[in-house]
């Protein structure tokens, strides 16, 4: 309910005249025609007054609020007995933690950037995930803002240090490398795997470089270079321009 539709009908309840009105709030007619019509606002000094003719906050008054002022709670919690007194105090400060919180989420939201992911897909760092074009998004955050056109999950440690498992992948759509041994998304058609590896484009296929140079107990690299023929039909999803680990804002992801 907006200022003019609050001003009538408290005026009304109170079985006051506009003429009444204005003589109590020591002003001529017409101007309380105008506020009630929409057409002029009162000020600062004639909503306290006209808060104060009609026991109520200016909150009330605006359409803020629907509760006409803290006397009317104060009153009720009056009539109530001891215990329920309390169980209407605990509900109250419940409903406080509440509130704080969802303030908090939406001052958190607004400064950050949003990120669609897909929610059935995933990067492999490791022996390879299914890719498909077709795919459903959700939508996670983080405090920096990048051009993108796609995020997808990363899942295995062959590219630690720098893309960890669990974190997003921010991928900018693209055939082939900029230089070689960059960062790419790439899809191996022919079987379904999908990988986030350093790619390098030879005359024979696609050379796939991993990030993490660790070896086994028998001094083996446990991520070996990865060479994919021409004839598997390897893709190039996109170059990644980014991993992070979303900052959560609720318990969803």
């Amino acid at each position: 309910m907006n200022l003019p539709e609050r001003l009538k009908l408290l005026r009304k309840e109170h079985k006051m005249t506009q003429k009444n009105l204005a003589l109590k709030l020591g002003i001529a007619q017409p101007r309380i025609l105008e506020w009630e019509k929409g057409k002029r606002n009162p000020n600062k000094e004639s909503l306290e007054n006209l808060a104060e003719v009609f026991h109520v906050s200016v909150s009330y008054l605006l359409g803020e609020t629907n509760v006409k002022n803290s006397y009317e709670i104060v009153e009720l919690m009056e009539q109530l007995n001891e215990p329920r007194q309390k169980e209407t105090i605990d509900f109250a400060k419940n409903k406080l933690i509440e509130q704080n919180a969802e303030n908090m989420i939406i001052q958190l939201r607004s400064s950050l950037v949003s990120y669609k992911v897909a929610t059935d897909q995933a990067l492999s760092a490791g022996l390879g995930e299914g890719y498909t074009d077709n795919t459903e998004t959700t939508t996670v955050y983080w405090d920096k803002n990048i051009d993108y056109d796609i995020g997808i999950l990363i899942k295995g440690d062959s590219m630690e240090p720098d893309y960890q498992s669990g974190q997003i992948a921010l991928i900018k759509y693209q055939s082939c490398p900029d230089y070689d041994g960059q960062v790419c998304a790439i899809d191996n058609v022919s079987v379904g795997n999908a990988f986030i590896k350093c790619v390098t484009c030879q005359e024979d296929g696609m050379l796939l470089e991993s990030l993490n140079v660790e070896v086994n107990k028998y001094g083996d690299r446990k991520f070996p270079d990865k060479k994919i023929s021409w004839e598997e039909n390897p893709r190039i999803i996109g170059k990644v321009v980014a991993a992070f680990t979303p900052i959560e804002i609720n318990n969803k992801f």
